[in-house]
């Protein structure tokens, strides 16, 4: 018994060890792999000749996988359908779904679509190429794509050359070569043959490659493109070594010849045509008096409202209009309409037929007001002694603090159809005793419901705004019980300053300070001598731009392709300001927009917008 429990600790001690020895972990270190596939062989090979077969095969050195190829992947010239595109282990195949043009050369350009399958090193700036006659086109037009109204990287825009220079070419012709722009906004056209090209940047529509829809996005180029090559004389301080290969970086500097295709620092800015006509997107009437429209766009003009088939509303009713002027009110003065549950109302406003000329429509709309009661609930005894409290008008959107260069506002729940500006008072608060002073009262000509105080305020003060009872009569009958708003100005040692010079300024160039959240906080056109200083700033982060202001209204306007307008264009000042409280800042250089690099700030300061990935 015992010889047979010694045989069994035995036979299970051997097969541990075995079982030991048959487990040998990877090695664990080593260096990690970054270095991308390379292609060993392919049918055909890279710039082949006459080739007209309808499959393409690209084996590499490692098994490889594909990263959203259909979203990168781009055909110059254009095919009808989008090929096969497949990873098989280390090959890379392409099948075509139709026939290839004859004495083309095709150029299939992957981005950055292509990786290892371990680690994912990518391929950058992967492409093939293959001609189908006797000659292949060698030559290469390259550039970046921005967002023209803030310099950010347009990302996946089909940037297109067409050999017709007619303005009419973009919107009825296919182009004759293509790319795609990458995260940086970069493109680069290959295997162009010499020519005069006119070059165009579009939103990327399956199978369209033309500017035939008026909501696509687009950008093009005054110049006439003509590509070209030449070498360049670059200097160089890495030797390698002749045995071993490697870089050796040497204090000496070395000079040698570069081949650079041309041009390769083409600038396209994508902007949105304002292409949009007029038509009523949608009405309320949340309010029993205030009968609400909501428009697509800006109105070109005023609105008009009637009861339907009556005369018109004007003594009946106060227009108010939003800050864009694309959402207008009419509130009602006359109770004796707005208590009604139903009004037909119609409504006259600009719009464009189907020959784009300027009309006006009109519109019949009924607008229903249904008040909910409120249920009672139960309270205590004495809550239901309580005498009921009169409603009132309360002033809206009051601010205990304002910056020194502001206006004190507030807002009224509905207009007033009665306002006695000489109740109101305006004091400011001199060691705890109020002086009175003098001030304007202004209403805003589009919100009517809001007001402003304006005065030459003093900083560090405190001041109180006085309404006596009654003094504003609402739409709704509502008067206002006595108000006293008290606030303070800010003063001057909590803001910062800045100082600048440019150089060579234009009488159209409109300076724009921009907060963190590229709100523009103060603007003012460059005097001639080119010095200019920005107030009372509140600290914190700002970026500056000079725009060119072209039809000098204050404000960046968009581009036209059929007028041949491109977007008006804005140089930012190389490097973000940090204003501190009490703190003078002058730009530490002159500010000379010659110099400004769009590309070197949009890979700084921007990044592609998530809307055209």
């Amino acid at each position: 018994m015992r010889t047979h429990y010694l045989s069994f600790i035995l036979v299970f001690a051997i097969t541990i060890l075995f079982w030991q020895c048959a487990n040998i972990g990877n090695p664990q270190g080593g260096p990690k792999d970054e270095k991308p596939p390379v292609i060993v062989k392919s049918t055909p090979e890279p710039n082949a000749l006459n080739y007209q077969k309808q499959e393409v095969y690209i084996e590499f050195d490692e098994l490889i996988q594909l990263k959203e190829v259909f979203q990168k992947f781009v055909v110059s010239p254009p095919l009808n359908e989008q090929p096969i595109i497949e990873a098989r282990g280390n090959r890379l195949f392409i099948e075509f779904n139709e026939d290839l043009q004859p004495n083309t050369t095709y150029a299939l350009d992957f981005a950055d679509a292509v990786a290892d399958n371990n680690e994912g090193n990518i391929i950058p700036n992967f492409s093939f190429s293959f001609s189908t006659g006797e000659v292949i086109d060698s030559l290469k037009v390259s550039g970046h794509v921005w967002d023209a109204d803030d310099l950010s990287p347009s990302e996946g825009k089909i940037v297109l050359l067409h050999e017709n220079l007619n303005d009419s070419a973009i919107q009825t012709l296919v182009p004759v070569r293509l790319a795609k722009t990458n995260s940086k906004g970069y493109f680069s056209i290959l295997n162009v043959r010499p020519g005069q090209y006119r070059i165009y940047a579009l939103d990327p529509t399956p199978n369209n490659y033309k500017f035939d829809q008026p909501g696509k996005r687009m950008a093009w180029s005054d110049i006439i493109v003509k590509p070209s090559h030449e070498y360049r004389e670059v200097i160089d301080s890495i030797k390698v070594d002749p045995i071993t290969g490697d870089s050796l970086i040497t204090d000496s500097i070395m000079k040698r010849k570069e081949l650079v295709y041309l041009p390769d620092s083409l600038e396209l800015f994508m902007f949105q045509h304002d292409y949009k006509t007029q038509y009523l997107l949608s009405e309320e009437r949340k309010e029993k008096a205030k009968l609400t429209y909501f428009f697509n766009r800006p109105l070109t003009q005023d609105a008009e409202i009637y009861l339907t088939d009556q005369e018109v509303m004007k003594d009946l009713f106060i227009m108010e209009r939003s800050f864009k002027n694309d959402t207008v009110s009419f509130w009602l003065k006359d109770s004796a309409q707005y208590n009604q549950d139903s009004l037909s109302i119609t409504l006259r406003y600009p719009a464009k037929d189907s020959l784009n000329n300027d009309i006006i429509k009109q519109d019949t709309i009924p607008m229903y007001f249904f008040e909910t009661q409120k249920k009672e609930t139960r309270k205590r005894k004495k809550d239901n002694d309580k005498q009921k409290k009169v409603p009132s008008i309360q002033l809206k959107n009051l601010k205990r603090s304002i910056d020194l260069f502001s206006l004190f506002s507030f807002d009224l729940p509905s207009p007033a159809v009665r306002f006695n500006t000489e109740a109101v008072r305006l004091s400011v608060m001199r060691d705890t005793i109020p002086e009175a002073i003098a001030f304007n009262i202004i209403q805003d000509s589009m919100s009517i419901r809001h007001y402003a105080i304006d005065h030459e305020w003093e900083p560090g003060l405190n001041y109180q705004l006085e309404i006596d009872s009654a003094a504003i009569i609402d739409v709704y009958g509502l008067v206002n019980h006595p108000i006293k708003a008290a606030f303070s100005v800010k003063p001057v040692d909590s803001y910062g300053i800045v100082y600048m010079k440019i150089i060579d300024p234009q009488s159209n160039w409109l300076v724009q300070v921009l907060n963190r959240n590229d709100v523009i906080v103060q603007q003012a056109l460059v005097p001639e001598n080119g010095k200019l200083g920005f107030r009372y700033l509140n600290p914190g982060d700002y970026t500056f731009r000079i725009l060119v202001d072209e039809n000098q209204n204050g404000q960046w306007d968009t581009g036209n392709y059929d007028a041949k307008i491109q977007p008006e264009k804005m140089y930012y000042y190389p490097a973000k300001i940090t204003i501190r409280a009490n703190w003078e800042h002058a730009l530490d250089t002159d500010w000379d927009i010659k110099k400004f690099n769009v590309d070197q700030f949009s890979r700084q300061y921007r990044k592609p917008k998530k809307d055209d990935k």
